[in-house]
């Protein structure tokens, strides 16, 4: 009986701390480049260079976020509902200028950008 409450107990300490984990923490170093035109603490409608990334991980799939990342104005060019609703937030014509800043990016640098975009 003790042994199956200490189980449980460590189950649920696991679970917490996923859970935890999912929430944006400490932006990764390569963010830098990003906060140059992108808010955090702003949406969609909220732009300077570039849309707030508030909510962003609603907005916008996983797979999304990777294609953007790795090719920009391929994506951009491509379309879809995603581009859709980043053109309708927009003050002005976006043309996406974003290429330059995600040139030299690493598999690894894309992945923890994406990771820390969807718990934004």
């Amino acid at each position: 009986m003790v042994k199956k409450i200490g189980i449980k107990l460590v189950l649920a300490g696991l679970l917490v701390v996923s859970a935890g984990q999912a929430q944006a923490g400490d932006p990764p170093a390569s963010f830098k480049k990003c906060s140059a035109c992108h808010k955090i603490d702003a949406d969609n409608t909220a732009w300077t260079m570039g849309p707030g990334l508030k909510g962003i991980g609603k907005r916008a799939s996983k797979a999304y976020l990777e294609k953007i990342l790795k090719d920009p104005q391929g994506a951009f060019d491509a379309g879809g509902p995603e581009i859709e609703a980043l053109k309708a937030g927009a003050k002005f014509k976006p043309k996406l200028l974003m290429p330059k800043a995600v040139q030299g990016l690493s598999a690894d640098d894309i992945k923890s950008l994406v990771d820390y975009l969807m718990a934004l």
